[in-house]
Order: C-alpha cells, then structure tokens, then sequence
C-alpha cells in the first residue's frame, strides 16, 4: 500500500518548477552528497546554485512516514485534500533546519517575516528521488512564451520580475525602455504564498490593462511566477536569473534600488551579488533610478536631470500602498488613473452603491443609464482633478 506525504502549494508549485526545468541545471530534487557539496560551495555542476534543492516538508505525520520509508517505496503527494502526484524514495535523510534558513535568508532571525514562514514548513527529514506533479499552469506559460517567441522570430528576450504592489509610472518606463531594444519582453508577475491585503488577482488585473492597451500586444508575454519560499532573501536575483534564462529570455532587467542586490566592497572596488554569479547564461542589466522631477515635469533618470533631490518625488511603493489603504486616490504622476481606479475598486467593494450616487452628480453623461462600476467613479474624480482651469 502506498503511503502519503502532505505538501502545501508551495512546495508544489516549486516541484513544478524542477520538473519543468525551470531551475536547470537542478533537474532532481538533492540526495544528502549533493545538499551538502551545494550547500557549502553554492554551485551545483559548475553553476551558481544558492542551497540545496530538497523536499521537507513539515508535521508530524510526514516525519512517521518519512522515516518509515525504504528505497523504491512510492510515495502518494497529497495538497490541500487532493492528490498532486507521486514519488518514488531513493533516499531519505536528515537536515539542519538552522543552516537552511540562514542559506536561504542570510539569516535566522525570528524578526524576518520569511523566517518564521519557513520554520514553520520545514521537516525534520528530506525525501529525494523520481517524482511527478499536476500542476499545469507552467507548461501553459512555457507554451504561450514559445509560440510569441515563434510569432515575431525573437532572438533578444528582456524579462522583468514585478510584484505588482503597485504597478506604477517607473514599471512602465522600465517596460517600454526594455522594449524599444529587444524583440520582446516578458513580465514575470510574482505570485506570493503569503496573505496579502493587495491580492495576486487585482496585481495581475492592473499589469494585464495596461499590457493589453498600451502596448503591442506580439511583442509582450505576462506570465505569473510562482514566487515560493526558494526566492527569499538575497538569493533572490540568483534564483530569478536562473528562471528567466531556462524561460528562454536573454536579458534580466532590474532596478537600481532592487532588494537584493547586495552590494559590497572588494579589491578596491564595489560589486555585488551579480558579480558573484557563475554560469548562468543571461546578461543581467542594472537600470538607473527613476525619479518625477517638479523642474523637468517628467519622469527622469537620476543620472541625467540637473535638479536637486529636492526636486525629485521618489516612487516608494509603500507610501502608495499607503494612500489606496486610505482610500485616496494616488496623483496621476505616480499611477495611472485607470491602474488606480482598479486597485481602489478592489479594495473597498463595498463603496459601490454610495460611489454610484455621487458619480450621477458629479459626472459628465449622456443621460443614458449604464451599468455603473466603482472603477468609473475614480476615474471620473481623477478626470476633475486635472482640470486646470480653476487652479
């Protein structure tokens, strides 16, 4: 009789991510050698590879079974109530919770959010061996990418890693800058495994409009990325470079002021966590910090305005975040209008039937009823704030 292992969606999405090649050169999830080896050297075949790749996962009926396997035993994976695949036990041995996490985070502090997540999911027992998974959503990205890649012939492919919390006006410069040199772009749309106030579906909701109409629809790929527990920490550019490259994109565009980076000084000179990246096959491009400038009335490049700081409003995501969870509309300059009308209609559901009332008053119509949305309301509030006429 078959025994069970239960796993939750995010040690899934990552075994599809393995077993997809995503994260090749790993194609296997680590027996006790090769955890070890990686996770002294961080190289696994010659490769950058920040930790081992196993499978642990947490509780413990899972460790009753775990350390009642035997080689060749098969093992049913259980998530969430239903089946999601198999697994044939080649080894199963213990691990050092402790170093994993530091490897992982950099560090083992119970103040790390990511920390305490990751201690909570993590066995005592790994498990490796053949496996196979139900999950489609890969294959179905990996499928899309290649037919737009076959569509337009690309040979140059930018791939941009975006939360999405929220997209604003310097997303959309990073997006169109990347598109003027390169025959297509794909905006990776991390998918979090953790509550979060903004959800997944209104953060794919807002990229999807603004892909959908103002850019060309033959030269964009978006594709959600399951952003598991594996791109925490400052291994988290690593772990991106390494799934774009195996997505087929030959370019990682990131921003100046990206988490992750690590800077540091070294032979008299100032590198980073890119510097220390070894066979991946992907150029990495460091784009200059963006900026509204009050003087030049646009969106610059620190590196080529004249002006002060003190003319520059910076585009900090969470003093955004801040205004939509006030319910305050964001000025166009940091959010487009229609991006913000969807966030804020998301958020407060439950304004609908009192903004409707206020946008017959205070809007321009033909006196003809439509269905009302809230999104309609903040964009017709947004449309009176740019009048200029008065002010």
């Amino acid at each position: 009789m078959n025994k069970t292992l239960y796993i939750d969606q995010e040690a899934l999405a990552t075994l599809s991510l393995l077993k997809e090649g995503l994260l090749l050169p790993v194609d296997k999830l680590m027996n006790k050698s090769e955890s070890m080896q990686v996770n002294a050297t961080r190289l696994y075949k010659g490769t950058t590879f920040p930790f081992s790749l196993v499978l642990a996962p947490s509780g413990k009926r899972n460790e009753i079974v775990l350390k009642s396997l035997k080689k060749n035993d098969k093992i049913v994976l259980m998530c969430d109530g239903k089946v999601c695949g198999s697994l044939v036990c080649d080894e199963v041995f213990e691990i050092d919770k402790d170093e994993r996490v530091k490897l992982i985070y950099g560090t083992n502090n119970p103040a790390h959010p990511g920390v305490v997540n990751t201690y909570k999911r993590l066995g005592n027992y790994a498990i490796c061996g053949d496996f196979d998974v139900l999950f489609e959503d890969i294959k179905t990205h990996k499928a899309d990418l290649q037919q737009a890649i076959d569509n337009v012939e690309a040979r140059s492919i930018s791939a941009i890693m975006l939360s999405g919390k929220p997209f604003h006006r310097i997303h959309e410069r990073l997006i169109r800058t990347a598109l003027v040199k390169n025959d297509l772009i794909v905006i990776f749309l991390l998918k979090p495994y953790t509550d979060d106030s903004l959800s997944f579906a209104t953060r794919l909701k807002t990229v999807k409009y603004f892909c959908d109409n103002f850019l060309p629809k033959d030269k964009v790929v978006l594709i959600p990325l399951e952003n598991t527990y594996i791109f925490g920490g400052f291994n988290e550019i690593i772990l991106n470079s390494i799934v774009a490259n195996n997505y087929g994109c030959t370019e990682l565009i990131i921003g100046k002021e990206k988490a992750g980076i690590g800077a540091f000084y070294q032979d008299k000179c100032f590198s980073s966590i890119i510097d220390t990246i070894v066979g991946i096959d992907i150029k990495i491009e460091i784009m200059s910090n963006f900026v509204y400038c009050d003087k030049c009335s646009t969106l610059v490049s620190t590196n080529a305005c004249p002006h002060g700081s003190h003319h520059h409003i910076q585009y900090n995501s969470d003093s955004i975040m801040e205004l939509f969870y006030l319910g305050i509309i964001p000025p166009a300059i940091l959010v487009r209008k229609e991006i913000s009308s969807i966030i804020l209609s998301d958020l407060y559901p439950e304004r609908t039937e009192r903004l409707a009332k206020i946008h017959q008053q205070l809007s321009l119509n033909s006196g003809i009823l439509d269905d009302f949305e809230s999104k309609n309301f903040y964009e017709s509030l947004m449309n009176l704030y740019q009048t200029s006429s008065l002010t």
